[in-house]
């Protein structure tokens, strides 16, 4: 899978396209990850927003799990710097991982929510999440970092998180501070297995998500003008959702 979402991009990336992978689970982007590694000039920062942590170095003796995603994307050349947001799950070795790696920062869900109750702007933290990345910046979403009541369905729901209005302004800053995104992934939208009844909710809320990062990430690059027709070549790996 990863080579094949590598090779994915490539084409994608040639035909002058922009690129947004829907997956699957959070180990899905790994290959459009290092393709933008070895190609792009410049040094790019990744906004990672999840529950998760993903800095395992295995999960159940597999290398390229989901949970050990960000952990493999931090071994390539880049990006420079990984910015985490409203993280609430993890273990000690990604603790650790995080606070011994320049490379890293992680902004827990639990000091977030201090800061909103104790009178912090969110306006003042999104900007101290922004100011550590480059200009160039890859957005990795991993639905769970929203809390649960926006997609109760998805595979590891954590207590906490944020909300849709609370993600949908921070795209809004970063294309307003005038970085530029150069792609996205969205992940772990679960609709298998369960009605379309059961799922209409976290479906609705994954699509409102995808719309967001898409104009987001149009808006970033207005010197290269908007194509309507194509501007965004969406990968979907096969075991996707």
């Amino acid at each position: 899978m990863n080579q094949w979402v590598y090779d994915e991009a490539k084409k994608i990336i040639a035909a002058g396209k922009r690129v947004g992978l829907v997956g699957g689970d959070h180990s899905s982007p790994f290959g459009l990850i290092k393709l933008l590694s070895e190609t792009m000039a410049d040094d790019f920062g990744i906004l990672h927003i999840d529950a998760h942590a993903d800095l395992r170095f295995q999960y159940q003796g597999f290398h390229h799990s989901h949970a050990s995603i960000m952990r493999n994307v931090m071994s390539l050349p880049k990006p420079p710097k990984l910015v985490q947001i409203a993280i609430r799950d993890f273990c000690e070795e990604e603790y650790e991982f995080s606070h011994t790696n320049a490379r890293v920062t992680t902004h827990y869900d639990g000091d977030i929510k201090s800061g909103l109750f104790e009178g912090r702007s969110w306006k003042s933290m999104v900007e101290e999440f922004l100011s550590d990345l480059p200009q160039k910046v890859y957005i990795s979403f991993d639905i769970d970092g929203l809390n649960p009541q926006f997609c109760p369905h998805t595979g590891t729901p954590v207590p906490g998180g944020l909300t849709t209005d609370q993600v949908f302004y921070i795209f809004r800053q970063v294309v307003k501070s005038g970085r530029q995104i150069i792609a996205f992934d969205l992940n772990e939208v679960s609709t298998g297995g369960l009605t379309p009844a059961e799922t209409e909710w976290d479906g609705n809320v994954g699509a409102r998500v995808l719309y967001k990062l898409s104009c987001a990430l149009l808006s970033s690059h207005p010197a290269s003008g908007a194509n309507p027709t194509s501007p965004v070549g969406p990968i979907r790996p096969a075991n996707g959702s």
